[in-house]
């Protein structure tokens, strides 16, 4: 366990580093990160040494959950062979892509509005637009994932956002910057059903370290993206940084090609399964439950990628440099929190707790400590007071994520997973086309304070609606189609 003395040593050569540059606060970010994983696998010990191996090689337990025997995980042995090892990370690398390139315009958005001279209303437009065309688009590929090849669904929704992130590098104003963030909410769109589709294969007791994949993946998204554009941006500009992002995007279709056998496997017994309309899941209460709480957990996801860096900037001070190594603590605390949610409520149900109740008091605690975390970053002064509270906050967001996939795929079931998350994706999106403008207007007439009590406000009503929603987490009967 680290000692007193020894935080005080590190945070002595912390302030030495932050003084030394970039590359300072770069060695900086991944030091508290490795020693908040350290702590945290130290803990894990107390449920023995093989808890803790577990806990450092998630990969490692990611392979076990989804590829041993299937007798001994009480689980048809064809229903494990459809989700190997290669296809999940895959699939985790494009959901960290999606999230390295939509969140690509907030790393810049200090140089763009200057550049572009946008007020904070005109940014606030330019980070909507992307989702009047990812919200429709969810609907759509929901219902496509659930119909045709996933393979082909999901390599055009790739090469199209990947495409949109390139060409962005040459907008010179609010208009082609706002056409080129419709065109990649509409190849973004795409990822979350392809990738739930995929994850629901998984058996229930593995399904918290399956959807990894997706947690993990959104929540390193930023956190790369942060990493990566904050170096290209010193050295290179904002424009090379879009130009970089987008061709790396494009070559993820390399490997996605030569896996391109694993993803469109049909499930055991997939004739006999009754999939939803969509008529049946819009009926459904705990759809728009979870509708809900996707709403609260988008909204405040997306206040803190859009305007996180604003704030620091422009109303704490902090240089470009210091926004980057500050946004990446929050991130980085997000993907240790997703692979510790997935990895510790698997285990749990593994030792014969129930799913609904481990998971749905999970996601109501972790997002009511979120909106206190929310307000206390919006007021706190100091920078130790500030990384307490975006490394706390950032905890509950990435373990909520993960959750709010899982219990989707529990209560949709295998073959309706792509509508449901298609639908619930839709509906808890909507935040993105009305949080940054709502955002905006509230920056430019009152500053940030109430911008922050919003945000929190809205996580509480999320909570209090799933809580009501959702009393169980458990699989729909869909019944005959009427």
């Amino acid at each position: 366990m680290l000692d007193g003395a020894t935080l005080r040593i590190e945070h002595a050569g912390l302030q030495r580093h932050v003084n030394t540059g970039f590359h300072g606060r770069l060695f900086l970010a991944a030091s508290l990160l490795g020693a908040l994983m350290r702590k945290a696998t130290r803990k894990l010990k107390c449920g023995g040494r093989k808890a803790a191996m577990h806990f450092v090689a998630p990969v490692d337990t990611l392979a076990a959950s989804l590829q041993v025997p299937a007798m001994a995980r009480n689980s048809p042995a064809p229903l494990q062979a459809t989700l190997s090892i290669g296809l999940t990370v895959l699939v985790g690398v494009a959901v960290m892509l999606n999230y390295v390139d939509r969140g690509a315009v907030s790393i810049a958005a200090p140089l763009i509005k200057d550049e572009m001279g946008l007020s904070a209303t005109g940014y606030g437009y330019a980070v909507s637009a992307f989702f009047w065309t990812y919200v429709p688009m969810l609907l759509i590929a929901g219902w496509l994932a659930d119909k045709i090849s996933v393979y082909w669904l999901m390599a055009a929704g790739v090469g199209i956002w990947a495409l949109a992130t390139l060409l962005t590098g040459f907008t010179g104003g609010l208009v082609s910057l706002v056409i080129m963030r419709l065109a990649m909410g509409v190849g973004e769109g795409v990822a979350f059903p392809a990738a739930s589709k995929l994850m629901a294969r998984a058996p229930d007791a593995r399904r918290g370290v399956a959807n990894i994949a997706i947690a993990g993946g959104l929540a390193m998204g930023p956190l790369v993206g942060t990493l990566a554009g904050g170096a290209i941006m010193e050295s290179f500009g904002w424009r090379p940084m879009f130009f970089i992002f987008g061709a790396v995007t494009l070559l993820w279709l390399l490997p996605w090609y030569r896996i391109r056998h694993q993803v469109d496997v049909p499930l055991p017994d997939e004739h006999l399964a009754v999939s939803a309309t969509y008529g049946q899941v819009l009926r459904t209460p705990s759809l728009w439950a979870m509708s809900a709480i996707h709403f609260t957990g988008t909204y405040a996801l997306y206040f803190v990628i859009a305007w996180l860096p604003l704030f620091l900037v422009k109303a704490r001070g902090y240089s470009i440099t210091d926004m980057v190594l500050l946004t990446s603590m929050f991130y980085a605390g997000q993907t240790l929190a997703a692979v510790m949610a997935g990895v510790l409520t698997d285990r749990a149900i593994a030792k014969g707790r129930s799913p609904s109740h481990v998971r749905r008091y999970s996601m109501i605690i972790l997002y009511t400590i979120a909106a206190f975390g929310v307000i206390a970053i919006g007021q706190v002064q100091s920078t130790p007071a500030l990384v307490f509270w975006l490394l706390l906050t950032s905890l509950c967001y990435g373990a909520n994520t993960g959750f709010l996939f899982s219990v989707a795929q529990m209560l949709a079931g295998p073959a309706s997973a792509g509508r449901w998350t298609g639908v619930q994706s839709a509906i808890g999106n909507l935040a993105g086309i009305t949080g940054p403008v709502i955002t905006g207007m509230i920056v430019d007439k009152a500053g940030y304070g109430p911008a922050f009590y919003l945000t929190a406000a809205i996580i509480i009503g999320g909570v209090i609606a799933f809580a009501v929603g959702v009393p169980r987490i458990e699989p729909i009967k869909w019944g005959k189609r009427g």
